[in-house]
């Protein structure tokens, strides 16, 4: 192998490009041109030259900073890094190709358009980096909202975790007061139910005898002992009756109705065979026991308390309604039959009046 000088550093070059102006010889590197694109040259090795005698012989040219290499085909010039610019004249691969000045006006049009579209491009990435730029910004401060509106809904819902909780506490408690409040109805109706009895048992004993006018100075003992004496029952005034009055009639204006006489006897059973008696005078009068112009009938009944008189009420209304043929009161009980054959209904509650159908 042919070893000389480097022409650049002085050392011992092997194979090397040689200028073939000045005949020197030189590294790659020294040479400004790679050895992949000295070798791409082709047949133009032999007219390569180096920086100097190109220098010398094309005033003005311009030298770019990538490598460039020339192939030997008409009309056609390649470039890589690290070469310096040289465009061919168009010559065969046989001929040697002119240098001449290199200026704008001679660079190849298609690189010139390569340049304005790298341009372009650069420009439009440019562009697109800014976009991206501030689409990051963006994403940043969407990020950061998301967290700071996470941080809110979190202490919300923590918020909201501890009203269900307290929610739930008081309605359990709510359940427990219902089911006492439940329990209470209960109890309370059973002792509401235990006080219609006993108000109704303190009247086992009694007569209410409506119907009879008042007169002032009256003597109620007389009145009782003279309906005894017309039904044909044995009375003992003195040791059979604990008393007798005239009661108060509810909605009473004034005082114009004819207050009953309630007569309490000692017996309840006497008092039940007084009462069988008298409701054998079906037809009697006031008139017919000395009342003088008075021709109103006269009612032998059970003295029922105030919930039976509300249930015998009821009762009358709804056996009219429903073509009941009989409603009476027995043993302070309200009964309604609707006919001779069909079997008795005690009314007991305002439920029981449902059956009256």
């Amino acid at each position: 192998m042919f070893t000389s000088k480097c022409a650049s550093c002085t050392d011992t070059v092997g194979d090397g490009p040689e200028c073939s102006i000045c005949k020197k010889r030189f590294h790659f590197a020294c040479g400004g041109i790679t050895e992949r694109g000295f070798t791409r040259l082709g047949s133009g090795r032999s007219s390569w030259m180096c920086a100097a005698c190109r220098d010398a012989s094309q005033p003005g040219s311009e030298t770019l900073g990538m490598e460039t290499t020339a192939v030997n085909t008409p009309g056609c010039s390649k470039f890589s890094s690290g070469l310096q610019l040289e465009l061919g004249t168009g010559s065969t691969s046989t001929s040697t190709p002119k240098q001449g000045p290199i200026d704008e006006t001679n660079r190849s049009p298609s690189f010139l358009m390569l340049l304005n579209e790298v341009s372009s491009k650069i420009t439009s990435m440019e562009a697109e980096m800014k976009r991206i730029r501030i689409i990051q910004q963006d994403l940043q401060q969407v990020k950061s909202d998301v967290a700071n509106l996470s941080s809110a809904v979190n202490e919300r819902l923590d918020l909201i975790c501890a009203r269900v909780d307290d929610v739930e506490a008081r309605l359990s408690a709510a359940e427990n007061l219902r089911a006492e409040v439940d329990e209470l109805k209960s109890q309370v109706k059973l002792i509401q139910e235990e006080g219609y009895k006993n108000d109704q048992w303190v009247r086992r004993s009694n007569i209410q005898i409506n119907g009879i006018p008042h007169k002032h100075g009256e003597n109620l003992i007389k009145i009782v002992k003279t309906l005894a004496d017309r039904s044909g029952f044995s009375l003992n005034t003195e040791n059979d009756i604990d008393f007798v009055t005239r009661v108060a009639v509810k909605n009473d204006i004034e005082g114009r109705k004819n207050k009953p006489i309630v007569l309490k006897l000692h017996s309840r059973y006497k008092k039940d065979d007084f009462l069988a008696s008298l409701r054998k005078l079906k037809d009697i009068k006031a008139c017919d026991i000395g009342f003088v112009g008075s021709a109103g009938r006269i009612y032998f009944n059970d003295h029922l308390s105030s919930r039976n008189k509300h249930l015998f009420q009821q009762a009358k209304l709804k056996a009219k309604e429903k073509n009941y043929t009989f409603c009476w009161v027995r043993n302070c009980t309200v009964m309604v039959r609707k006919s001779e054959k069909s079997p008795i209904i005690h009314i007991t509650s305002d439920e029981s009046l449902k059956k009256i159908v």
